[in-house]
C-alpha cells in the first residue's frame, strides 16, 4: 500500500500528481479525492472533444457500440467487455465517490484517499492506451466476402464497432471497391454506414454517389448506384443530376410494360422511381405518366401494378390528379381487366387513404356492369 510520500510522478500519472498538488501533503485527504475526479473529468473531455460531466460524459466517451475513445480494437468479445468494463467503473467513480463528496460533507482518512487515487491512475492508463489505428480495409474486406449476408440487421451489426471517426472511411474505400460485389446484396452495408454518419459525412457520401450518376450511361451502373443511395437523399443531389435523373427514369416509365405470361419487362430503370418518385421535383411529370400508363392496354396497366401499386399514392397528388387516377385505374381493373392490377388492387383496397378510397369507390361503381363479381368484390375492400 503506498502512503502519501510515495504520491509522486514517479509511481502515479503525472497529471493527476500536479492536479493534486500538496492536498495529500497537507492532510485534505477529501479535497485530493475531488481534484482527482477534477483531473478525470478533463481527460475524459480532452479525449472525446466534448463538454459534458459525470456519468454523461463517461457515457458519450467510453460507452455505446461505437465510443469516441476506444481503449482496444473491440475485436473480441473480450475487448468489449474490457471497455464496457472502465465504463462502468468511470461511471461508478462519479456515482460513488465524486458525487457524494460534491453534495455532503465527508471527511476521508489517507488510506482511503490512497485508494481512491490509485483507482483513478488506474483508470487513466487505460485512456492513455496508444491502440492501433482501426483497420478499414479489414473491415471492407468483410463486405466483400463470399459469407456476407444481405440483410439489415446483419449489416448494422457487422458496422456496429466501427468508430465513429472512421465510418466515412469504410464508406469511402468500400464504395472505391464496389466492382467486387453484388451491389443489391453489400447495399446494407452501404445504408448501415450513412445511418452511423453526422449530417456533413452523410452529405458527402451522397454527393460521391451523386458524382457517378452526373456521367453513368448504362442502365446497370445507375440502377446499381441507386441501390446505394437512400430514398430520402435524393434531395441532396445536385439539381443537375437530380434532375438529369428524373427525366431518364420519367421518360423510361413512359416506354414501362410488364407480360404477365412471359414475364418480359420494358422499361425495368424507370421502376426506380417507386423508390425515390415521392421526393421528385418533377414528381407531376411521373404522374402523368403513370397515368398514362393506366389508361393504355393491359402490358402498361400491368407494368404500374408491378413496380408502382404501393407508392403511386405518395407519387400521385392534388384532387384533379388524383381523380384522373382512379378514373384510370377503375377502367384498367373493371373494364380492361388487368390481371395482375386487379390483384394488387385488391391487395391495397383497405389501405388507401380515404382521398382515393372515396373516389375510386365512385369510379368503380360506375363500371361495375363490366365485371359485377370483381367489383363488389373490389369496393368491398374499401369500406
Amino acid at each position: 500500500m503506498f502512503s502519501k510520500e510515495q504520491f509522486t510522478d514517479e509511481n502515479f500519472d503525472k497529471g493527476l500528481v500536479t492536479s493534486v498538488g500538496d492536498r495529500l501533503q497537507n492532510g485534505m485527504y477529501t479535497d485530493a479525492v475531488l481534484a482527482g475526479g477534477k483531473y478525470l473529468t478533463k481527460i475524459l473531455r480532452e479525449k472525446g472533444n466534448v463538454s459534458s460531466d459525470g456519468i454523461q460524459l463517461a457515457g458519450e466517451v467510453l460507452g455505446g457500440n461505437a465510443p469516441l475513445l476506444r481503449l482496444n480494437k473491440l475485436q473480441t468479445q473480450s475487448e468489449k467487455d474490457e471497455q464496457k468494463g472502465i465504463h462502468q467503473i468511470v461511471m461508478g467513480i462519479y456515482t460513488g465517490i465524486r458525487n457524494p463528496r460534491t453534495h455532503d460533507k465527508i471527511e476521508d482518512s489517507e488510506e482511503y484517499c490512497i485508494r481512491v487515487l490509485i483507482l483513478i491512475d488506474t483508470i487513466l492508463q487505460y485512456l492513455n492506451r496508444e491502440v492501433e489505428a482501426f483497420d478499414v480495409s479489414a473491415l471492407v474486406n468483410r463486405i466483400y466476402e463470399p459469407h456476407f449476408v444481405p440483410s439489415r440487421e446483419y449489416a448494422q451489426a457487422l458496422v456496429s464497432d466501427v468508430p465513429k471517426e472512421a465510418v466515412f472511411q469504410v464508406f469511402e474505400e468500400a464504395f472505391s471497391r464496389r466492382s467486387e460485389g453484388t451491389i443489391s446484396e453489400v447495399k446494407y452495408a452501404f445504408h448501415a454506414l450513412v445511418d452511423m454518419m453526422a449530417d456533413d459525412e452523410a452529405a458527402l457520401a451522397t454527393n460521391m454517389i451523386g458524382g457517378e450518376l452526373e456521367s453513368a450511361t448504362e442502365h446497370g451502373d445507375i440502377a446499381n448506384l441507386l441501390r446505394l443511395l437512400k430514398p430520402s437523399a435524393w434531395s441532396a443531389l445536385k439539381k443537375n443530376v437530380r434532375l438529369r435523373l428524373e427525366n431518364m427514369l420519367i421518360q423510361e416509365c413512359g416506354k414501362g410494360s410488364f407480360d404477365v405470361f412471359s414475364g418480359q419487362v420494358k422499361g425495368r430503370l424507370g421502376s426506380w422511381a417507386n423508390t425515390f418518385g415521392r421526393y421528385f421535383e418533377r414528381k407531376d411529370e411521373l404522374a402523368a405518366v403513370l397515368i398514362s400508363n393506366l389508361g393504355q392496354n393491359w402490358y402498361t396497366q400491368n407494368y404500374v401494378a408491378k413496380y408502382f401499386m404501393n407508392s403511386i399514392t405518395r407519387i400521385i397528388t392534388g384532387e384533379d390528379r388524383i381523380q384522373e387516377a382512379v378514373d384510370a385505374l377503375a377502367y384498367a381493373a373493371v373494364v380492361n381487366q388487368a390481371k395482375l392490377l386487379r390483384t394488387k388492387l385488391l391487395e391495397i383496397g383497405s389501405k388507401l387513404p380515404d382521398e382515393w378510397r372515396v373516389p375510386l369507390f365512385e369510379a368503380v361503381n360506375e363500371r361495375r356492369d363490366n365485371d359485377e363479381e370483381y367489383s363488389l368484390k373490389l369496393l368491398g375492400e374499401f369500406f
